[in-house]
């Protein structure tokens, strides 16, 4: 998907220190010279040391952007502007100048809005949806034979139904066989249902195990319905999924750390495991913050300013306002995932951060 593209690019960068700008762009409740003015604020004690960067956003809201987007994420060093993202919804509106992109707040993002697919369905269409970042990336659409129910009563009105329902059948049978093509071409283990109750309990029995086990939820809708309700009845489903997978996750990195296991919490210990290319998944509450350093050398987040890098022995450490954006740039780097985490006071608790290992 572009979008992931984007965000493993701007994890990967490491030239110029860089301007980041998050977006509310939503227009339903404010002007677009109201989003000017919220740059402006947020922006001010930056413009003697990012004036370049910062005239280079403003005139791309100018004349560049097509506020079709909720929100939008900006990224620029020098006079160059390494990625322009549009988001489903509406970020915080925020603006920081670090030494590497702040991805942090497109992380969470990407977390909370997932990657899936939908297929919804009757007994007669069967449509495709992709989707990531909270939008549709792709779609498609099948049309099995007409069905029509007969009204007459008699042996022949019997044998003309069975005739229909192995055709019903037969039409859910080859829409099994596309979705599981789709899926493949997708790359995602997630799909979503969408349907009468009747019909998704028919295609669920017919379905096999390994494609029945990607299934995370399933809504009630019209074959017909507009793609933006079908969108729309699946993130709420997939923001309920997530809460209850990064729940499972979270306590997973505790149990582990708690019987010296695969799992880690807190910032020390974490950002070790980091370092030692050990860590599978980073788990990140949304509110955890905290600032630090960053060697030159390594790229290892510390603590505290020391002579040197205890992990690497290098030198020169360098300030940096986000810890946590420096371990997500860390992750991105040695293979992990990242979940940043809302609403789970276990890992508040635990530190704000933890993650579970691969060894």
């Amino acid at each position: 998907m572009m979008m992931d593209q984007q965000l493993q690019s701007l994890l990967s960068y490491e030239g110029e220190p860089t301007l980041s700008v998050y977006l509310d762009t939503d227009l339903s409740d404010k002007s677009k010279d109201a989003v000017r003015l919220m740059l402006r604020d947020r922006s001010a004690e930056l413009y003697q040391v990012a004036a370049q960067e910062i005239d280079a956003v403003r005139r791309y809201l100018d004349f560049e952007y097509d506020w079709q987007s909720r929100g939008m994420a900006i990224f620029v060093a020098g006079n160059e502007i390494l990625s322009v993202i549009p988001l489903a919804i509406a970020p915080n509106t925020r603006v920081t100048y670090t030494e590497r992109p702040h991805v942090r707040m497109l992380a969470d993002i990407g977390s909370r809005l997932g990657k899936y697919d939908v297929a919804v369905l009757d007994r007669e269409r069967l449509r495709l949806f992709s989707v990531a970042w909270g939008r549709i990336q792709s779609k498609t659409e099948a049309f099995g034979e007409e069905l029509k129910r007969h009204k007459q009563g008699g042996w022949s009105a019997a044998g003309y139904q069975r005739h229909e329902d192995n055709l019903a059948l037969h039409n859910l049978k080859y829409g099994i066989e596309l979705i599981q093509k789709f899926t493949k071409s997708t790359g995602s283990r997630r799909l979503m249902l969408g349907g009468s109750p009747e019909v998704l309990a028919q295609i669920k029995e017919l379905m096999p195990k390994p494609l029945l086990e990607q299934i995370i939820g399933e809504f009630s809708v019209d074959v017909g319905a507009n793609p933006n309700e079908i969108l729309g009845k699946s993130l709420d489903i997939v923001q309920e999924v997530d809460l209850e997978m990064q729940k499972r996750h979270v306590e997973q990195a505790i149990t582990e750390a708690s019987k010296g296991g695969f799992g880690v919490t807190g910032l020390h210990d974490t950002l070790f495991e980091l370092h030692q290319g050990r860590v599978r998944l980073l788990l990140v509450d949304e509110t955890f913050h905290v600032s630090g350093y960053l060697c030159r050398d390594c790229g290892s987040a510390l603590l505290e300013r020391l002579d040197q890098c205890p992990l690497c022995q290098g030198a020169y450490l360098d300030d940096t306002p986000d810890v946590v954006n420096v371990s997500i740039h860390k992750a991105a780097q040695t293979g992990a995932q990242v979940s940043i985490v809302r609403e789970n006071p276990d890992l508040l608790q635990a530190g704000g951060i933890a993650a579970i290992t691969r060894y």
